[in-house]
């Protein structure tokens, strides 16, 4: 890992599976011009290009770097994978010729190139070299988007592809892929598509009714042992997890193995075993989003001298995601749902210490470094212990997802 902190935004095609991560930085190396230690930046920055290629950060995806002139003209480009890394040209940069020709030498040497644009002045001079169009659609209507992406296409080349940032509602994206953008990106994927409630399924009920019993003041093991036999795939499951190499146990009861478990261990299992019934008719990236933020919840209790909660972070930030799942209100899943008070006034209100490590979490997860850094002065948080714990947790929902899939088949 090198010097600069950063976390990324998933960039989605039409289908919302994963094209690309953009990797963006906290301390906005973009911004800074190099200096006469501009050859050691250039290693560092070379350094951390290269390890969120290898990193689950990236999770083999091609990683969109954010470019500014200096870093263009830089060695950058020539040190890091061609296959692997998208260059992203800032719209207000200065096209002089030396920057033109440069960039012309990178679409010509292979690099995927990035054109940040506004719909309202374009940059003609440099659609030749660009394979994706970058567009903020929030800044232009959806004809506008619509006549702006037919006039590229037909003036330059068809092969052209349109990504449109900062699609923060289910809608925004219907109207952006009849748009004809091929990309999208914001948080829309993890919210909730009030349109398409149609009710809870019944097998989900069972799912929300069995962590509903782990979460009441007195657990009724008989009670959990028959919602647990209304679903056939939930009771093999547990039934293998006690039987794994990681329990040792030999039971083929459904009473026992929770037993076994424990409260604390059914929560556990249950809470994965939820998501992971649940993400059948949602993109992967909404199953990695709430692992990692489940698993970067918990691990910052001690952080904020709530040791004795992490268990319930980790219960929180499952939860916190479960409206997108289920495209329903979460005002109405709280009703619902058996959580302790605290659980739910972080969730909804963002109250008390779980909801400032809710806060944190999401502002990292969104790339909001104004909001993290905020965080971290009124917690006197070390940013670099953060960022390790964050790398850990998306590393912990690539290996619980493989786990998960693994044990299905």
């Amino acid at each position: 890992m090198g010097k600069y902190i950063a976390a990324r935004k998933p960039v989605l095609d039409s289908n919302q599976e994963v094209f690309a991560y953009e990797i963006i930085f906290k301390n906005s190396i973009e911004e800074k011009g190099l200096s006469e230690n501009s050859k050691l930046f250039i290693e560092e920055i070379s350094d951390d290009i290269k390890f969120f290629e290898n990193s689950n950060l990236a999770d083999g995806k091609k990683v969109f770097i954010h470019f500014n002139a200096d870093l263009i003209q830089s060695e950058v480009p020539q040190l890091v994978s061609k296959d692997n890394l998208g260059i992203e040209i800032s719209e207000d940069i200065k096209l002089k010729n030396e920057i033109i020709n440069t960039i012309k030498k990178l679409k010509d040497n292979g690099c995927l190139l990035i054109l940040n644009q506004s719909v309202k002045n374009p940059a003609v001079n440099l659609y030749e070299y660009a394979d994706i169009i970058k567009i903020d659609y929030k800044k232009a209507s959806k004809t506008e988007h619509r006549s702006f992406i037919e006039t590229i296409r037909n003036k330059n080349s068809s092969q052209i592809k349109f990504l449109a940032q900062n699609i923060d509602e289910h809608h925004q994206f219907k109207e952006a892929k009849a748009a004809g953008f091929d990309y999208f990106q914001g948080v829309f994927f993890t919210k909730a598509d009030m349109v398409n409630d149609s009710g809870t399924p019944g097998y989900k009920i069972n799912y929300l009714n069995v962590l509903k019993e782990l979460n009441k003041a007195d657990v009724d093991f008989d009670k959990i042992e028959k919602l647990i036999k209304n679903d056939i795939s939930m009771s093999f499951s547990l039934l293998k997890t006690i039987n794994s190499a990681s329990y040792g146990y030999n039971v083929a009861s459904i009473k026992q193995a929770s037993a076994l478990l424990g409260v604390k261990g059914l929560k556990k299992w249950s809470l994965l075993y939820l998501i992971n019934g649940l993400k059948d008719d949602k993109p992967n990236i909404l199953f990695v989003n709430t692992l990692t933020r489940a698993k970067f919840a918990e691990s910052l209790a001690e952080e904020f001298n709530a040791a004795d909660k992490s268990e319930d972070l980790f219960t929180m930030g499952i939860f916190s995601m479960l409206d997108a799942f289920l495209n329903r209100s979460m005002a109405k899943i709280m009703e619902e749902t058996a959580l302790t008070e605290e659980i739910k006034e972080a969730i909804l209100i963002r109250e008390g210490v779980m909801g400032e490590i809710l806060n944190l979490v999401i502002a990292f997860e969104r790339v909001k470094w104004d909001q993290v850094a905020l965080i971290e002065r009124k917690n006197q948080l070390d940013p670099k212990k953060l960022y390790n714990k964050y790398l850990k947790a998306v590393d912990f929902a690539y290996e619980t997802m493989g786990v998960l899939i693994k044990k299905q088949k």
